[in-house]
């Protein structure tokens, strides 16, 4: 039915308002283009402490040479079970149950596709899948209780577990074959496994209940391999972030330092996890980029990987790299201290995320020189708030400003933000 002369006015002045708020919004939300190369400086890493690139895309020829002319290094990644030549006819898939049951094209598959890459930087095997984390349960199958020799149910768990690390284990000694002066890790198992929920509002005895199998499979691999791999790939928008990623990187350090001094290397990712459907992937906010950055290496942490797909993206594909790349600098400026600086006596990070505490990391590098990270993501942006900080026989009045990772570097009696 058509409306009567008299209201078109009106519904017209509605209909202009309305599009003109809804242009407002989106002139408002629209992003500016990433800014190029030639906006970002170059990062010089010094102590041990180092960079890496591994952001794949449309422009990764492109991006690599830029991001190598600044400090990164590069990573050899490889998708280890894939049958890409072969368009995934003969692609690995454990079953999840038996890992005595390895295909026959097991070892043809992953050394062709370790051939397959140019042999520089770090070499990462990504290798992710699930398998039965309850061995007793498949202690009543006769087939593979023949397949493991055991006579008992602890032989039995020892068995599979030491199994299913070959999964890992053997693609790393192939690698290492192949570029015996490469670094080889895996992308997959952790001494600690990424966690968010697990960590979050938990105490220490729970938290190790839930990652009590991460310990039997990490035993078998971590003789296997240079370094370990700490996953932080952001899925919440929100202060809790900062403390998950804190805590993943303490976790893992301190179990791989029960095994000896291999070092740790941090995954970011400068988006939103796309297993988050509200987020997509998004750029992260920019105080979560900043402290990615920084929060790593006062974790325990000797370096940290960029990765990334950008495959619709030409050229620079991020707007929060400068910032990120900044921040960078900042660790850089005292990276000579750092890498020979060791851990205080701080609560754990899982500690003061659930007492939704500032978090404080001190590490000494002499008796009077000091680095401390100081964060309150908690607080709003505008925000300022003072935390005393204990360093030796000293004490001071460190500055915290809104949700920003401060950097302190402590030389006597005197305090310099970094």
């Amino acid at each position: 039915m058509p409306f009567p002369q008299a209201v078109l006015p009106l519904l017209n002045l509605v209909c202009g308002l309305a599009l003109g708020a809804a242009l407002s919004v989106a002139a408002q939300t629209e992003q500016p283009p990433p800014p190029s190369w030639g906006e970002i400086g170059r990062v010089n890493m010094r102590g041990g402490l180092r960079i890496f690139w591994n952001v794949g895309g449309k422009d990764h020829k492109a991006n690599e040479r830029e991001a190598l002319a600044r400090g990164f290094e590069p990573v050899d990644l490889l998708n280890t079970y894939s049958d890409y030549p072969g368009k995934q006819r003969e692609k690995i898939i454990p079953n999840g149950k038996n890992p005595w049951a390895k295909p026959p094209q097991f070892e043809r598959i992953i050394r062709r596709n370790i051939a397959m890459k140019q042999g520089r930087g770090l070499f990462v095997h990504d290798i992710e899948f699930d398998f039965d984390e309850e061995p007793e349960a498949l202690w009543t199958n006769p087939v593979l209780r023949a397949a493991s020799g055991a006579d008992t149910v602890e032989a039995f768990r020892k068995a599979y577990y030491r199994e299913w690390g070959t999964w890992y284990t053997l693609p790393c000694r192939w690698a290492k074959e192949a570029f015996p002066h490469l670094p080889v890790g895996i992308y997959g198992p952790q001494p600690f496994r990424r966690d968010y929920w697990g960590i979050c509002g938990k105490d220490a005895q729970q938290i190790d209940g839930t990652h009590k199998t991460d310990a039997e499979l990490w035993q078998h691999i971590d003789p296997a391999v240079d370094f370990c791999i700490a996953s932080l790939y952001c899925f919440y928008d929100r202060p809790d972030s900062v403390f998950y990623m804190g805590a993943n990187v303490e976790e893992n350090a301190q179990r791989m330092a029960l095994t000896g001094d291999k070092p740790l290397y941090a995954y970011l990712w400068l988006r939103y996890h796309n297993s988050n459907k509200k987020l997509g992937t998004r750029e992260v906010d920019d105080y979560l980029a900043e402290s990615m950055a920084i929060l790593p290496f006062f974790c325990g942490a000797r370096g940290v990987v960029l990765w990334g797909w950008e495959p619709k993206s030409t050229g620079q594909p991020y707007r929060t790299l400068p910032l990120f790349m900044k921040s960078l600098e900042r660790v850089a400026g005292v990276s000579e201290e750092l890498g020979r600086a060791r851990p205080f006596h701080d609560e754990p990070v899982h500690a003061a995320w659930k007492a939704r505490r500032p978090l404080i990391r001190r590490l000494r590098v002499t008796e009077d020189v000091w680095l401390v990270l100081a964060t309150d993501p908690w607080q709003e942006e505008g925000a300022e708030r003072t935390l005393r900080v204990s360093c030796g026989t000293r004490a001071f009045d460190l500055a915290v400003r809104g949700k920003h990772t401060e950097i302190y570097r402590i030389d006597g009696g005197n305090a310099e933000r970094r």
